[in-house]
């Protein structure tokens, strides 16, 4: 990344600033007509006045609202995957990943738990549902459906109808999600008018118009259960959807997080003179409307005080709290409760300081334009994953993808297929095997993480897919 610009960003006095918030007020107060939702703020529009008003914006919070915003976020309202979307999975390619992810599963777990427990699958981010249900048709065969569940934390609404649709019997879903049409509009709805019961209360009416703030609409109803949607498989599994790993119950669990920690909000630093500053995004209006530039803040800010130590010998750095935070309650749940986790991810161990990026139909894009319409990445540090869950779980690897899959008997599985599929997917069958093993066989990486009670255990019984330790 080219050195950014230093931030010379100064604040708007009070009655500016005040003008400029009622500026933003009248621009998001439409009536609710089709024309008003037309011209309604757009993300880029939205991400411009949050800047005028507050100063730049950290790049995870830039990061969050490209990607997660009710209102033109990139994973909330539209299906990105595949080849006519920006990027491709390989869970997407072949069954043959998903069928190595759940043995190791079912391998690990049968080691010190009776498969006549209970037991969880949670997964988080599950895209289409395609890794979960090739585990769970390993589980099944292998294992058996007595006791099992099935939890996926989810904050799309459109991935989690897809999912419904893949993984359950239509008539069995139930949803507490508002519509998908109704969640595009997303955010809080404004209408202005005299308030009766402000006009009741003194007979000095008010010249001013009062503003209504309405409930958003694509938030879930108010219900009594955790999960905003829940359906059931054909087999009569039970499926549930949540918003994060809070809401998910406390049970011994299978975690498996495939392409979700890339897409965590990242922080940037860079280290100066003055010590460490955080790298911020503004508007770039001398490049156009849609582009928006990276700036170095002129002082410390809260972040660059916490996450980074002045004895840090890197000149940059990116960092994911929110990665840690997770990985944290994982190994809490690991620890108290029992279970596995399985994080597979693009990442590194230790060393990589600018993998900030954004992918476009199959294409890297400057992440910086026309936000919203490309995919936000930044490579996964396992090693600030390792030192984060240290004091509560035994941690394996990273091991590259084509390791792991080699180790779990990927060859052997590909030999049995290809002698029971037809002639005309033998093709198909051994295209995806080429690309989940050498494609991106060195690129992808394996984590796992089992409660520190258990070290002992797995030296006995040395963990499938990883160099002994």
């Amino acid at each position: 990344m080219s050195s950014p610009a230093l931030c010379v960003w100064s604040r708007n006095p009070s009655l500016h600033l005040l003008k400029k918030c009622v500026r933003l007020l009248r621009t998001s107060v439409p009536k609710h007509t089709a024309k008003s939702q037309r011209n309604s703020l757009s993300l880029t529009e939205q991400l411009q006045a949050r800047i005028e008003i507050r100063g730049p914006l950290t790049v995870a919070d830039y990061m969050r609202a490209v990607l997660t915003s009710p209102c033109g976020g990139y994973y909330m309202h539209r299906d990105v995957l595949g080849r006519q979307g920006d990027f491709t999975t390989s869970p997407e390619i072949t069954q043959l990943f998903g069928d190595m992810v759940g043995i190791w599963f079912v391998n690990e777990v049968n080691k010190f738990y009776a498969p006549s427990q209970p037991l969880q699958l949670v997964e988080f981010g599950p895209g289409r549902g395609s890794l979960t249900a090739d585990v769970l048709n390993v589980f099944k065969k292998i294992r058996g459906t007595d006791g099992l569940s099935v939890h996926l934390v989810e904050i799309s609404p459109e991935f989690s109808r897809i999912q419904a649709e893949k993984l359950c019997k239509k008539e069995s879903v139930e949803s507490w999600n508002a519509p998908l049409a109704e969640s595009r509009k997303g955010g809080r709805q404004y209408s202005l008018g005299k308030d009766p019961q402000n006009i009741n209360r003194s007979r000095k009416q008010s010249s001013f118009d009062t503003v209504t703030v309405q409930r958003p609409q694509n938030l879930p109803k108010k219900t009594d259960a955790k999960h905003y949607q829940k359906g059931t498989m054909e087999d009569g599994t039970p499926v549930f959807w949540y918003y994060s790993i809070n809401e998910v119950p406390r049970s011994f669990s299978c975690y498996l997080a495939h392409e979700f920690f890339d897409a965590l909000p990242i922080h940037k630093f860079k280290k100066t003179a003055d010590g460490w500053r955080e790298i911020l995004v503004a508007p770039d209006p001398e490049k156009g409307s849609d582009y928006f530039k990276f700036v170095i803040s002129r002082s410390g800010t809260p972040s660059s005080k916490v996450l980074m130590k002045p004895w840090d010998e890197r000149t940059e750095a990116e960092i994911c709290p929110d990665a840690g935070l997770i990985a944290q309650q994982i190994a809490t749940r690991l620890e108290e409760d029992g279970g596995a986790a399985l994080i597979i991810d693009y990442g590194y161990d230790a060393g990589s300081c600018d993998t900030f990026r954004a992918f476009r139909q199959h294409k890297q894009v400057d992440p910086l334009v026309s936000p919203g319409t490309a995919d936000l990445t930044a490579d996964v540090d396992f090693g600030y994953l390792r030192n984060a869950v240290a004091d509560k779980t035994v941690t394996y690897g990273p091991v590259t993808q084509a390791y792991f899959l080699k180790q779990l008997g990927i060859d052997v599985r590909l030999k049995v297929l290809l002698e029971e599929c037809p002639e005309d997917q033998k093709s198909t069958l051994q295209s995806g095997y080429n690309m989940v093993m050498n494609s991106m066989g060195e690129r992808f990486k394996f984590f796992s993480m089992f409660p520190s009670v258990l070290k002992d255990h797995l030296k006995k019984y040395p963990v499938a897919g990883f160099p002994k330790i």
